[in-house]
């Protein structure tokens, strides 16, 4: 007779169901991932992560689709992927990646057999890995974390059905599907002993990242790979070209653009413009980088890069001070460099683009992942010197001299441009008149308060000016008619003034002002923090002063020892910034040097530990040869009732471990089988049989261990008991072996 309850499992079926949906869940988390890439792949991955949810939800609907649609769905993905690869030869990386998503949705709805299973683990595994070395996002980590588990249960699912020796495609039948049902068989067959290694095991795999993370030298891999570098559209307003209106539409974008980990918060002026690119050519209501001013750049693969020489912080100003910026990926190609300073450096070698006479440091293509940059002793200033093409060029201008430099000549010239039509320069004729009048040519500094004061006084800030007539100049036709408009118009306006009037200018884009995050103190700057303002040539000083016309702006030569009086950002979403700074302070920006400082430190702290366990060794035998030198000694007593204490908690605890075994078993509504009583009654069962094959047929205590015997398999497998009933029917089970001793 068999009183045996045999512990609860998972049908075939159930199993074929839980791989499926693992699958799915697996998949839709890879193209989550790959979703952070800005591929063009907007139909692949809508199409994907709706057809793969759907079937998630119900599916009943997977089963209804009949087995010959597999069989032409893999030539037609196929024919896709060809054409693809076909229209997108030159750059082959944004291809492959859609190739990926209509695999993983393929693999994921059609039946699989036990090698296709691991088929689509891999590639969920390449989606993930390719998406996180490629954005370096936050949101990698929550991924990779998610996944782990997930891949972990689809494995162990597959290793469970590898004893079917069946290797053709099943779909499992959803006819009766639930998923509380299914969630409550998993939870009720699931051992604890087995979560127990599923934690450890996860444990084990996360911390050999983590060592594989720190030991492994630092390389970037977009620049290691090719084929792997993806160029971000820029957002608008930050190319090399901006309609006017452009960078309005980025104050729109509440999203942070920049994080900078600044020595202190008082090193941060008042107002801090963050200067990205100089734009110094107009046509036709947009301003560009003209193609002349392009001539002048380098473009190098560095490290490091030294200040120029007319941009260098003098040495009584240098603190040894290290700003670190961390630029969002998808804003612009060009960095933002508030001010002069002594040298950047980027974690690893970058393919760089150098503008020497415009002082803009600028990335090969539009970064798709965050970029970190470290600049030493930064100095605020509203002039950026002018470079000696410049300067050459204006005083040869000035004074009539023919300059034999075509280049030289074109490019500095195209600061005092005017391409707009003659009626329309005669109106900034007209009002350039009559802000100046009959005076003579004016300094740089008071045309530039004159113009300012005009605009600031007479027309009013808007994110959404009325439109002008085709036929005119948008800018020369936004100051005839005096309407509102945005930072981009007032800027425009006091550059065609500047030019008219025989004053070389040029329009900045950038960001203006920011935030400091009180939870983890580093200074944010915004896309809402989007701005224009200009530039103008001082002759006397060659030096490009600072002017923003844009009403509520600072004046164009502000105090820069004034106290920072930006906003102070707190609440839930400082601090989910704050662990993305974390994020990018502890992991986006480890280089080498910061695997010395953590090898070294942690050498030293392995030392520290060494000395601090001799030192509490000898206190404890110091303690040890007192104690038992004074053995009724006051301490002696306090130190031997705690020891005490101690050891009656533990004794207390050990002899009702059956009840607290118990209660956890029932919390977790865990199966019969493994109730704590059955497993310990089961341990005195063995313990009993070994007894009696040792005992002849003939011995007179076999049958009180036959008796024995009975009562441990009523408690084994019988029908449940108490407590109290398990205990002592033990005890009395115990007592007989002790007594066989």
């Amino acid at each position: 007779m068999s009183m045996r309850i045999k512990q609860a499992r998972l049908t075939i079926e159930e199993l074929h169901q839980l791989k499926w949906l693992l699958g799915g869940a697996l998949t839709l988390l890879s193209l989550w991932a790959l979703g952070s890439l800005e591929l063009n792949s907007g139909f692949h991955l809508t199409f994907g992560m709706a057809a793969v949810f759907a079937a998630l939800i119900r599916p009943q609907m997977v089963a209804a689709i009949p087995p010959i649609f597999w069989r032409f769905a893999a030539p037609a993905m196929l024919v896709i992927v060809l054409v693809d690869f076909g229209f997108g030869f030159i750059n082959f990386f944004p291809p492959l990646m859609r190739m990926v998503m209509l695999l993983l949705a393929y693999r994921a709805l059609a039946p699989r057999t036990r090698r296709e299973d691991l088929q689509l683990v891999l590639l969920c595994l390449f989606g993930i890995v390719v998406s996180g070395a490629l954005t370096v996002s936050l949101l990698f980590a929550v991924q990779i974390l998610l996944f782990t588990p997930i891949a972990m249960a689809l494995l162990l699912v597959i290793c469970l059905l590898d004893r079917s020796p069946e290797e053709s495609r099943y779909l499992p039948s959803w006819k009766r599907f639930s998923w509380r049902r299914l969630i409550s068989r998993v939870w009720w067959v699931v051992d604890i002993r087995v979560l127990a290694w599923v934690a450890l095991l996860f444990t084990f795999v996360v911390s050999v990242s983590t060592a594989l993370f720190v030991l492994i030298p630092r390389f970037n891999l977009e620049q290691a790979i090719p084929f792997m570098q993806l160029q971000a559209e820029p957002k608008s307003g930050f190319s090399d070209v901006v309609k006017l209106g452009s960078v309005s539409e980025i104050t729109e974008d509440h999203s942070i653009a920049l994080r900078v980990d600044a020595p202190s918060m008082q090193a941060i002026i008042s107002t801090p413009y963050w200067r990205i690119l100089i734009l110094d050519q107009y046509h036709d209501g947009e301003f560009r980088l003209s193609s002349q001013s392009r001539k002048f750049r380098r473009q190098e693969r560095l490290r490091s890069i030294p200040s120029w020489d007319d941009w260098q912080v003098p040495l009584q100003q240098r603190k040894a001070q290290l700003w670190t910026f961390y630029f969002e990926g998808g804003i612009s190609q060009y960095l933002p460099l508030p001010g002069a300073f002594q040298s950047m450096r980027f974690p690893t070698d970058q393919d760089t683009v150098l503008l020497p006479d415009l002082h803009v440091v600028g990335l090969d293509l539009v970064p798709q992942s965050a970029v970190s940059y470290q600049i030493e002793d930064l100095l605020w200033d509203v002039r950026a010197p002018a470079s000696a093409a410049e300067n050459q060029a204006f005083f040869d201008f000035s004074t009539g001299v023919e300059i034999q430099d075509e280049d030289m000549l074109r490019y500095p010239l195209t600061t005092l441009g005017l391409d707009i039509a003659q009626q329309d320069r005669a109106r900034l004729t007209r009002l350039n008149r009559d802000l100046i009048g009959q005076s003579s040519k004016l300094s740089v500094a008071e045309y530039s308060q004159l113009v300012t004061s005009h605009l600031r006084g007479n027309f009013r800030y808007s994110l959404t000016p009325n439109g002008t007539n085709q036929t005119e100049d948008p800018v020369v036709a936004w100051i005839t008619a005096g309407d509102a408009g945005h930072c981009e118009l007032f800027a425009s306006a006091f550059v065609l003034l500047a030019r008219d009037a025989g004053y070389p200018a040029r329009m900045v884009v950038g960001f203006v002002g920011g935030g400091w995050n009180t939870v983890e103190d580093f200074f944010v700057v915004r896309n809402s923090d989007a701005h224009a303002w200009a530039e103008i040539y001082d002759a006397y000083s060659q030096e490009w002063l600072r002017v923003d016309p844009t009403p509520g702006a600072s004046p164009s030569n502000p105090d820069l020892s004034l106290p920072a009086s930006f906003e102070m950002e707190t609440g839930i979403s400082a601090w989910v910034d704050s662990l993305r700074m974390q994020w990018y302070r502890r992991i986006v920006n480890f280089d080498q040097q910061d695997q010395v400082e953590l090898a070294t430190s942690m050498l030293d702290l392995g030392n520290q530990l060494l000395k601090s366990l001799s030192i509490r060794f000898k206190e404890a035998r110091a303690t040890l040869i007192d104690w038992l030198q004074h053995p009724f000694s006051r301490g002696s007593f306090i130190s031997g009732g705690v020891l005490l204490c101690l050891c009656l908690v533990m004794v207390y605890f050990w002899r009702t471990r059956l009840q607290w075994l118990h209660l956890f078993s029932r919390l977790l509504r865990r199966p019969q089988g493994l109730d704590p009583t059955r497993k310990m009654a089961s341990r005195l069962l063995n313990r009993v049989q070994v007894q009696m094959a040792e005992l002849d047929q003939n011995d007179p205590r076999l049958e009180t261990l036959r008796g024995a015997l009975k009562e441990l398999e009523a408690v084994r497998f019988g029908p449940a008991v108490t407590m109290d009933v398990a205990k002592s029917a033990f005890a009395r089970v115990k007592q007989i072996l002790r007594n066989r001793h």
